[in-house]
């Protein structure tokens, strides 16, 4: 049985993240009613939609026309039945607060029609408990888009222990049609892995700061000069295997951190990564060529943009004497 296509689409709660998900759902061809509680929350709606996608025109990435038809596509309302009734799919985006939240899906809940998907943007609340007060909690799973939703192309899927399967698939299956990368997980797990690596790093962050070591100012640039770039084409698992697996386990025991039982797991069995063939990940030499020059090339693209853009400066070439 094939999946019913979402192209209609409410957006409750017109915020940074709510104006991103219903650009970037309108430039794909979706027609979207973005619900405000004001009016002049309308309003400032309208200018933050207006402004993003004229970046996007101005980048390339969208034509005038395409501009305008996306648009088009978006009606702001301050009825949160109008984005509810007759929609396919409703994206709540709402401040993250339980008892608020809650409150929507009881409301969305009562209002939407019995096949209507009901997804919450939630960053670390249970599916389970959004959905408590719901007459039809299979209906009800989380697309966690990271902001600005329309440039950054992860969601993550999370479906509440109620959550039908067709549902997640179909939620999938329309994420993909719209431009996104979804990473779909089996279970109900607040805060998914994203919000929760963000979570750790922004704690170390602030006790580097607390402890006088940087400046937030230092904190920021290590970030986006410095190994926010890898993490840009790179992940934690294969910069592990890339560094050897036997040499992070020796800097942990060295600066007197546990080390834990995977990695030393691993070690143990000569898994040390890209150096012996096998670590998170299997390195064959294809594979590798491939990923140094993934690597090589997407931070060549953005050291050539910085440098474009005069956010960092070009070699002085110095002539030889």
């Amino acid at each position: 049985m094939g999946h019913k296509r979402l192209m209609r689409i409410g957006v409750v709660g017109g915020g940074a993240m709510g104006c991103g998900i219903a650009l970037e759902l309108a430039i794909a061809g979706r027609q979207v009613v973005l619900f405000n509680t004001r009016p002049d929350s309308s309003e400032r709606a309208r200018v933050k939609l207006e402004r993003d996608a004229a970046l996007l025109v101005e980048t390339g990435l969208l034509s005038p026309a395409g501009r305008e038809a996306a648009l088009g596509r978006i009606r702001r309302t301050t009825v949160l039945a109008e984005a509810a009734v007759g929609q396919d799919l409703v994206l709540e985006s709402v401040p993250e607060d339980l008892v608020l939240k809650q409150e929507v899906f009881r409301q969305l809940d009562g209002l939407a029609a019995p096949d209507t998907v009901l997804a919450s943007n939630t960053t670390a609340l249970s599916v389970t408990a959004l959905a408590r007060d719901c007459t039809r909690p299979e209906r009800v799973l989380a697309a966690h888009y990271y902001l600005p939703a329309h440039l950054i192309p992860l969601v993550d899927v999370i479906p509440g222990e109620k959550t039908a399967t067709d549902v997640v698939e179909t939620v999938r299956r329309f994420l993909e049609e719209v431009g996104k990368t979804p990473v779909v997980f089996a279970k109900d797990v607040p805060g998914s892995v994203g919000p929760r690596l963000l979570q750790a790093l922004i704690g170390e962050g602030i006790r580097l700061v607390q402890e006088g070591v940087a400046t937030p100012e230092m904190v920021d640039r290590v970030l986006t000069q410095g190994i926010g770039r890898r993490f840009g084409v790179s992940g934690i698992f294969d910069r592990l295997d890339l560094a050897g697996l036997d040499l992070v386990t020796g800097v942990m025991r060295n600066a007197g951190r546990p080390v834990p039982p995977v990695l030393a797991q691993k070690v143990e069995r000569g898994e040390l990564g890209l150096k012996s063939g096998q670590g998170f990940y299997t390195w064959t030499p294809d594979a590798t060529a491939a990923f140094e020059e993934r690597v090589a090339r997407g931070l060549i693209t953005q050291l050539r943009e910085d440098r474009a853009e005069g956010r960092l400066p070009s070699p002085t070439l110095e002539t030889p004497e």
